[in-house]
Protein backbone atom coordinates (compact mmCIF):
# COMPACT_ATOMS: atom_id res chain seq x y z
CA UNK A 1 0.00 0.00 0.00
CA UNK A 2 1.36 3.42 -1.25
CA UNK A 3 1.12 6.31 1.69
CA UNK A 4 1.72 9.80 1.46
CA UNK A 5 1.16 12.53 3.58
CA UNK A 6 0.24 16.58 1.70
CA UNK A 7 -2.01 19.24 1.60
CA UNK A 8 -5.67 19.13 0.03
CA UNK A 9 -7.04 22.18 -1.55
CA UNK A 10 -10.96 22.82 -2.46
CA UNK A 11 -11.66 23.14 -5.33
CA UNK A 12 -11.64 26.80 -7.11
CA UNK A 13 -10.08 28.46 -3.59
CA UNK A 14 -6.81 28.31 -2.06
CA UNK A 15 -7.98 26.88 1.18
CA UNK A 16 -6.20 23.58 2.30
CA UNK A 17 -6.06 20.79 5.01
CA UNK A 18 -3.58 18.17 5.66
CA UNK A 19 -4.30 14.98 4.62
CA UNK A 20 -2.56 11.06 4.44
CA UNK A 21 -3.24 9.83 1.44
CA UNK A 22 -3.27 5.87 0.89
CA UNK A 23 -3.48 4.10 -2.09
CA UNK A 24 -4.59 0.26 -2.65
CA UNK A 25 -6.86 -2.12 -4.79
CA UNK A 26 -7.20 0.41 -7.63
CA UNK A 27 -8.47 2.58 -4.08
CA UNK A 28 -7.44 5.96 -3.33
CA UNK A 29 -8.06 7.20 0.35
CA UNK A 30 -7.48 10.98 1.53
CA UNK A 31 -7.77 10.75 5.70
CA UNK A 32 -7.08 13.86 7.71
CA UNK A 33 -6.38 14.25 11.48
CA UNK A 34 -10.02 14.28 12.62
CA UNK A 35 -10.60 10.72 10.31
CA UNK A 36 -12.78 12.28 7.63
CA UNK A 37 -12.30 9.87 4.49
CA UNK A 38 -12.47 11.14 0.93
CA UNK A 39 -12.45 7.99 -1.84
CA UNK A 40 -12.08 8.12 -5.43
CA UNK A 41 -11.29 4.73 -7.99
CA UNK A 42 -7.85 5.55 -9.38
CA UNK A 43 -9.25 5.81 -12.52
CA UNK A 44 -11.11 8.89 -11.98
CA UNK A 45 -8.51 11.17 -10.85
CA UNK A 46 -5.86 13.41 -12.86
CA UNK A 47 -2.60 13.16 -12.55
CA UNK A 48 -0.69 16.55 -13.20
CA UNK A 49 2.34 16.72 -15.53
CA UNK A 50 5.85 15.02 -13.57
CA UNK A 51 8.13 17.63 -13.97
CA UNK A 52 11.72 17.10 -12.24
CA UNK A 53 12.05 19.22 -8.61
CA UNK A 54 7.68 19.33 -8.08
CA UNK A 55 5.61 16.76 -6.52
CA UNK A 56 3.24 15.32 -8.91
CA UNK A 57 -0.57 16.63 -7.77
CA UNK A 58 -3.42 14.70 -7.89
CA UNK A 59 -7.15 16.35 -9.00
CA UNK A 60 -9.77 14.68 -7.32
CA UNK A 61 -13.59 14.28 -9.68
CA UNK A 62 -15.29 17.19 -7.26
CA UNK A 63 -12.34 18.93 -8.87
CA UNK A 64 -9.99 19.44 -5.50
CA UNK A 65 -6.73 18.79 -5.85
CA UNK A 66 -3.89 16.75 -3.74
CA UNK A 67 -0.66 18.05 -3.09
CA UNK A 68 2.23 15.68 -2.00
CA UNK A 69 4.99 17.01 0.22
CA UNK A 70 7.38 14.81 -0.71
CA UNK A 71 8.58 16.35 -4.00
CA UNK A 72 9.89 13.12 -5.30
CA UNK A 73 6.76 11.43 -5.30
CA UNK A 74 4.85 10.02 -8.61
CA UNK A 75 1.90 8.11 -8.76
CA UNK A 76 1.89 5.37 -11.56
CA UNK A 77 -1.08 5.25 -14.13
CA UNK A 78 -2.13 3.73 -17.25
CA UNK A 79 -0.06 6.57 -19.50
CA UNK A 80 3.50 7.82 -19.25
CA UNK A 81 3.29 11.38 -17.92
CA UNK A 82 7.25 11.27 -16.89
CA UNK A 83 8.03 12.05 -20.35
CA UNK A 84 8.47 16.16 -19.46
CA UNK A 85 10.67 15.39 -16.52
CA UNK A 86 12.73 12.61 -18.89
CA UNK A 87 13.14 15.79 -21.21
CA UNK A 88 14.33 17.89 -18.30
CA UNK A 89 17.02 15.39 -16.97
CA UNK A 90 18.59 14.86 -20.26
CA UNK A 91 21.69 17.42 -20.35
CA UNK A 92 21.58 17.72 -24.31
CA UNK A 93 18.13 18.27 -24.31
CA UNK A 94 18.75 21.12 -22.09
CA UNK A 95 21.96 22.74 -23.23
CA UNK A 96 20.12 22.52 -26.86
CA UNK A 97 16.71 24.48 -25.59
CA UNK A 98 19.21 27.18 -23.90
CA UNK A 99 20.94 28.21 -27.11
CA UNK A 100 17.80 26.81 -29.91
CA UNK A 101 15.49 29.08 -27.78
CA UNK A 102 17.01 32.79 -27.88
CA UNK A 103 17.89 31.96 -31.57
CA UNK A 104 14.19 30.59 -32.16
CA UNK A 105 13.21 34.24 -31.12
CA UNK A 106 15.59 35.86 -33.06
CA UNK A 107 14.52 34.17 -36.11
CA UNK A 108 10.63 34.97 -35.13
CA UNK A 109 11.04 38.65 -34.90
CA UNK A 110 13.73 39.56 -37.14
CA UNK A 111 13.00 37.47 -39.76
CA UNK A 112 9.80 35.41 -39.83
CA UNK A 113 7.86 38.58 -39.06
CA UNK A 114 9.51 41.13 -41.16
CA UNK A 115 9.41 38.50 -44.45
CA UNK A 116 5.69 37.91 -43.64
CA UNK A 117 4.67 41.38 -43.20
CA UNK A 118 5.81 42.71 -46.37
CA UNK A 119 4.58 39.43 -48.19
CA UNK A 120 1.04 40.54 -46.90
CA UNK A 121 1.08 44.00 -47.14
CA UNK A 122 1.39 43.27 -51.16
CA UNK A 123 -1.56 41.55 -50.61
CA UNK A 124 -4.06 44.49 -48.75
CA UNK A 125 -6.26 46.58 -50.67
CA UNK A 126 -6.10 49.88 -50.99
CA UNK A 127 -8.68 50.96 -48.58
CA UNK A 128 -6.78 49.33 -45.48
CA UNK A 129 -3.58 51.65 -46.37
CA UNK A 130 -6.07 54.67 -46.51
CA UNK A 131 -7.81 53.77 -43.33
CA UNK A 132 -4.55 53.06 -41.38
CA UNK A 133 -2.73 56.38 -42.36
CA UNK A 134 -5.78 58.78 -41.72
CA UNK A 135 -6.22 57.11 -38.29
CA UNK A 136 -2.43 57.15 -37.80
CA UNK A 137 -2.29 60.92 -38.99
CA UNK A 138 -5.28 62.42 -36.27
CA UNK A 139 -3.21 60.80 -33.83
CA UNK A 140 0.01 62.18 -35.15
CA UNK A 141 -1.84 65.58 -34.84
CA UNK A 142 -2.76 65.73 -31.54
CA UNK A 143 0.26 64.42 -30.04
CA UNK A 144 2.96 66.37 -32.00
CA UNK A 145 1.98 68.87 -34.55
CA UNK A 146 0.45 72.36 -34.14
CA UNK A 147 -1.27 74.67 -36.94
CA UNK A 148 1.55 76.21 -39.36
CA UNK A 149 3.49 79.44 -38.85
CA UNK A 150 4.66 79.52 -42.11
CA UNK A 151 2.85 82.54 -44.31
CA UNK A 152 0.79 82.34 -47.90
CA UNK A 153 3.74 82.73 -50.11
CA UNK A 154 5.98 80.03 -48.44
CA UNK A 155 3.20 77.98 -48.51
CA UNK A 156 2.42 78.32 -52.33
CA UNK A 157 5.67 78.28 -53.39
CA UNK A 158 6.47 74.90 -52.00
CA UNK A 159 3.08 74.18 -53.39
CA UNK A 160 3.86 74.48 -56.98
CA UNK A 161 6.84 72.66 -56.46
CA UNK A 162 4.94 70.21 -55.54
CA UNK A 163 1.90 70.03 -57.93
CA UNK A 164 5.17 70.00 -60.49
CA UNK A 165 6.60 66.61 -59.18
CA UNK A 166 3.39 64.85 -58.66
CA UNK A 167 2.93 65.67 -62.47
CA UNK A 168 6.25 64.56 -63.77
CA UNK A 169 5.58 61.66 -61.89
CA UNK A 170 2.24 60.84 -62.88
CA UNK A 171 0.83 60.48 -59.37
CA UNK A 172 -2.52 61.46 -57.98
CA UNK A 173 -2.78 64.44 -56.29
CA UNK A 174 -5.83 63.34 -54.57
CA UNK A 175 -3.33 60.25 -53.21
CA UNK A 176 -0.36 62.49 -52.16
CA UNK A 177 -1.30 65.22 -50.38
CA UNK A 178 1.27 68.22 -49.09
CA UNK A 179 0.65 69.50 -45.05
CA UNK A 180 2.64 72.17 -43.32
CA UNK A 181 2.89 71.57 -39.63
CA UNK A 182 4.84 73.51 -36.42
CA UNK A 183 6.45 70.76 -34.65
CA UNK A 184 8.66 70.79 -31.95
CA UNK A 185 9.02 66.94 -31.40
CA UNK A 186 9.88 66.65 -34.64
CA UNK A 187 11.51 69.24 -35.59
CA UNK A 188 13.38 70.15 -39.02
CA UNK A 189 11.64 67.07 -40.36
CA UNK A 190 9.33 65.52 -43.27
CA UNK A 191 7.45 62.16 -43.34
CA UNK A 192 4.87 60.38 -45.37
CA UNK A 193 1.90 58.24 -43.87
CA UNK A 194 0.86 54.89 -45.67
CA UNK A 195 -2.35 56.80 -47.55
CA UNK A 196 0.18 59.32 -49.37
CA UNK A 197 0.17 61.91 -46.94
CA UNK A 198 3.32 63.89 -46.57
CA UNK A 199 3.87 65.67 -43.28
CA UNK A 200 7.17 68.93 -43.64
CA UNK A 201 7.50 70.57 -41.16
CA UNK A 202 8.24 74.58 -39.97
CA UNK A 203 11.47 73.80 -39.20
CA UNK A 204 12.43 71.58 -42.25
CA UNK A 205 11.13 74.73 -44.43
CA UNK A 206 13.17 77.10 -43.05
CA UNK A 207 16.31 75.37 -43.34
CA UNK A 208 16.34 74.52 -46.82
CA UNK A 209 14.31 77.87 -47.43
CA UNK A 210 17.14 78.78 -49.95
CA UNK A 211 17.38 75.43 -51.52
CA UNK A 212 14.10 74.68 -53.50
CA UNK A 213 15.41 71.97 -55.07
CA UNK A 214 16.73 70.00 -52.21
CA UNK A 215 13.33 70.33 -50.37
CA UNK A 216 12.07 68.97 -53.69
CA UNK A 217 14.65 65.47 -52.71
CA UNK A 218 12.89 65.52 -49.78
CA UNK A 219 9.65 64.98 -50.99
CA UNK A 220 10.34 62.94 -53.73
CA UNK A 221 12.63 60.34 -51.02
CA UNK A 222 9.27 60.80 -48.83
CA UNK A 223 7.23 59.64 -52.20
CA UNK A 224 9.46 56.23 -52.10
CA UNK A 225 8.77 55.55 -49.03
CA UNK A 226 5.19 55.72 -49.42
CA UNK A 227 5.61 53.89 -53.31
CA UNK A 228 7.61 50.79 -51.38
CA UNK A 229 4.93 50.82 -48.56
CA UNK A 230 7.70 51.33 -46.03
CA UNK A 231 5.06 52.38 -43.27
CA UNK A 232 2.63 49.54 -44.04
CA UNK A 233 5.70 47.02 -43.59
CA UNK A 234 6.06 48.72 -40.29
CA UNK A 235 2.53 48.27 -39.31
CA UNK A 236 2.17 44.70 -40.78
CA UNK A 237 5.43 44.35 -38.34
CA UNK A 238 4.28 45.92 -35.20
CA UNK A 239 0.87 43.87 -35.84
CA UNK A 240 2.49 40.50 -36.28
CA UNK A 241 5.19 41.26 -33.42
CA UNK A 242 2.07 41.87 -31.13
CA UNK A 243 0.05 38.67 -32.20
CA UNK A 244 3.28 36.83 -31.75
CA UNK A 245 4.02 38.03 -27.96
CA UNK A 246 0.58 37.29 -27.05
CA UNK A 247 0.39 33.96 -27.88
CA UNK A 248 4.05 32.92 -26.70
CA UNK A 249 3.26 34.73 -23.41
CA UNK A 250 -0.84 34.29 -23.10
CA UNK A 251 -1.54 37.63 -22.90
CA UNK A 252 -4.33 37.68 -25.36
CA UNK A 253 -5.36 41.41 -24.03
CA UNK A 254 -2.51 43.24 -26.01
CA UNK A 255 -4.13 42.28 -29.41
CA UNK A 256 -7.24 44.69 -28.60
CA UNK A 257 -4.60 47.51 -28.30
CA UNK A 258 -3.44 46.58 -32.19
CA UNK A 259 -5.23 50.17 -33.48
CA UNK A 260 -3.04 52.13 -30.98
CA UNK A 261 0.04 50.44 -31.08
CA UNK A 262 0.14 50.78 -35.16
CA UNK A 263 -0.59 54.53 -35.15
CA UNK A 264 2.59 54.53 -32.10
CA UNK A 265 4.86 52.84 -34.59
CA UNK A 266 4.27 54.78 -37.33
CA UNK A 267 4.71 58.21 -35.33
CA UNK A 268 7.69 56.29 -34.08
CA UNK A 269 8.67 54.42 -37.26
CA UNK A 270 12.55 53.26 -37.67
CA UNK A 271 13.52 52.55 -41.48
CA UNK A 272 15.49 49.49 -42.10
CA UNK A 273 18.77 50.51 -43.55
CA UNK A 274 17.44 48.57 -46.76
CA UNK A 275 14.25 50.63 -46.97
CA UNK A 276 16.01 54.13 -46.64
CA UNK A 277 17.94 52.63 -49.41
CA UNK A 278 15.21 51.67 -51.76
CA UNK A 279 13.53 55.53 -51.06
CA UNK A 280 16.76 56.99 -51.89
CA UNK A 281 17.03 55.08 -54.87
CA UNK A 282 13.56 56.44 -56.09
CA UNK A 283 14.32 60.34 -54.97
CA UNK A 284 17.70 59.88 -56.73
CA UNK A 285 16.07 57.98 -59.90
CA UNK A 286 13.78 60.53 -60.49
CA UNK A 287 15.96 63.20 -60.14
CA UNK A 288 18.10 62.22 -62.59
CA UNK A 289 14.90 61.07 -64.94
CA UNK A 290 13.24 64.25 -64.94
CA UNK A 291 16.68 67.08 -65.34
CA UNK A 292 17.55 67.82 -61.84
CA UNK A 293 20.38 66.63 -59.85
CA UNK A 294 21.15 63.87 -57.61
CA UNK A 295 23.24 65.64 -55.33
CA UNK A 296 20.26 68.20 -54.50
CA UNK A 297 19.26 65.38 -52.05
CA UNK A 298 22.71 65.25 -50.96
CA UNK A 299 22.92 68.88 -49.98
CA UNK A 300 19.48 68.82 -47.99
CA UNK A 301 21.29 66.15 -46.07
CA UNK A 302 24.29 68.74 -45.21
CA UNK A 303 21.87 71.17 -44.84
CA UNK A 304 20.11 69.37 -42.30
CA UNK A 305 23.13 67.71 -40.43
CA UNK A 306 25.30 70.92 -40.51
CA UNK A 307 24.35 72.59 -37.13
CA UNK A 308 24.24 68.64 -35.31
CA UNK A 309 27.11 69.72 -33.39
CA UNK A 310 26.12 72.61 -31.77
CA UNK A 311 22.21 71.06 -31.26
CA UNK A 312 22.88 68.00 -29.64
CA UNK A 313 19.78 67.65 -27.64
CA UNK A 314 17.54 68.74 -30.25
CA UNK A 315 18.55 69.10 -33.82
CA UNK A 316 16.86 67.62 -36.74
CA UNK A 317 14.81 64.29 -35.91
CA UNK A 318 14.90 63.49 -39.58
CA UNK A 319 18.28 62.08 -39.31
CA UNK A 320 17.34 60.12 -36.43
CA UNK A 321 15.39 58.01 -38.35
CA UNK A 322 17.72 58.13 -41.31
CA UNK A 323 20.70 55.97 -40.24
CA UNK A 324 24.25 56.50 -41.98
CA UNK A 325 24.00 60.28 -43.14
CA UNK A 326 27.45 60.55 -44.38
CA UNK A 327 27.26 57.18 -46.26
CA UNK A 328 24.25 58.49 -47.96
CA UNK A 329 25.45 61.69 -49.16
CA UNK A 330 28.19 60.34 -50.78
CA UNK A 331 26.06 58.22 -52.65
CA UNK A 332 24.21 60.84 -53.10
CA UNK A 333 27.17 62.72 -54.70
CA UNK A 334 28.12 60.22 -56.69
CA UNK A 335 24.90 58.62 -57.68
CA UNK A 336 24.94 60.02 -61.77
CA UNK A 337 28.14 58.38 -62.11
CA UNK A 338 27.27 54.89 -60.73
CA UNK A 339 23.66 54.42 -63.41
Amino acid sequence: MQEITGKLYSAGCNVSADYTLHCSNGQMTLINDDGTKLLAPLTDIQLGVAISGQAQDITLPDGSRFLPDDVNFRLKSDFDSGFIERCEKHKALVLSSIVLCPLLIYLLFFVVVPNVAASAVTLLPDGVAKTTGEQSMLLIEKVALEPTELDIAQQTEINILWQNSLAQLRLSNEKYRLGFYRSDFFGANAFALPHGQIVVTDALVTKLAQHPEALRAVLLHEIGHVEHQHSMRIAAQSVASTVALAVIFGDLQGIAELTLGVGSAIMQQQFSQDMERQADDYALHNLETYGYKAADFATALKLISHERQSEQNDWSKYLSTHPQVETRIQRAMNYQNSK
